[in-house]
Parts: C-alpha cells; structure tokens; sequence
C-alpha cells in the first residue's frame, strides 16, 4: 500500500488549499498517470538521485539538451519516439502548477485521439514548460 506522501504525486498542487474536487485537478491526475505510461514506471517510484516529485523532475529533465528522450522508456523504438514526446507534451500541459493552463479533460481525449496524425507534421518544444515551483 502506497503511504500518503508517496501517493500525493498523483494530487495537482492546489489539493493543499482547497478542498473542492475540480476537472483541472481529474486533468493534474490524469497527467501523472499518463506520464508513468511515457516513463515506464511508477510515479511513485523514488528517484534515488533526486529530492523532486516526478512531475518537477520531468520538468527539469525535458529542460535540458535530449532530456525529454531520456525521460522516455528505454525500450520506445525510434519509429516511436515522436509519438512518446508529443505524449510527454500533454503529460506536461495537464501537470501544469496553474490549473487554468490545464487543458480540459475532452481536449486531452482530443489531443490523444489526433496522437497518430499530429506525428508527422509536429515539432515538439519543450521550453514552454519550465514552470516556477509552488511554495
């Protein structure tokens, strides 16, 4: 059984202030749990090397030179790869600090379900990420 602290990864930072549900907090969620699946592990999974939660150590790594492939599962072909960094992109608006730059839950679906043809023509840039941690 996960303790509360480890399981807090999954909660969007506001879940400390407030205590109403919200879709952007289902969307937060929703991020990590997307993000497991482009790593390959557990959000929960301690990062020996790092004191961060996974969705600010994501963040720093994809901030980086070829950061946002090594967040990658080591196992993603490169036929792929595109495919997995456009995920980790949505993984990155869903986990935003500010939930009113969340996406909606239907434009995720959208986002996921346009996966396949966005592929070919998208250029990801992962500089619009670098988000300033909440205190």
């Amino acid at each position: 059984m996960a303790s509360e602290s480890a399981s807090s990864c999954y909660n969007a930072p506001e879940t400390k202030y407030s205590k109403k549900a919200t879709e952007q907090m289902d969307v937060y969620s929703f991020g990590v749990v997307l993000l497991e699946l482009v790593r390959g592990r557990q959000a929960e999974q301690a990062l020996q090397s790092e004191s961060l939660d996974i969705v600010k150590w994501v963040r720093r790594k994809v901030n980086i030179t070829n950061g946002a492939v090594q967040v990658l599962h080591p196992k993603i072909t490169s036929s792929a790869q595109q495919e997995m960094l456009i995920a980790l992109e949505i993984t990155l608006h869903c986990t935003s600090v500010m939930p009113e730059k969340r996406p909606s839950m239907s434009e995720v679906v959208k986002s996921l379900q346009s996966l396949d043809s966005m592929t070919h023509t998208a250029v990801v840039d992962f500089s619009a990420f670098e988000e300033h941690s909440v205190v």
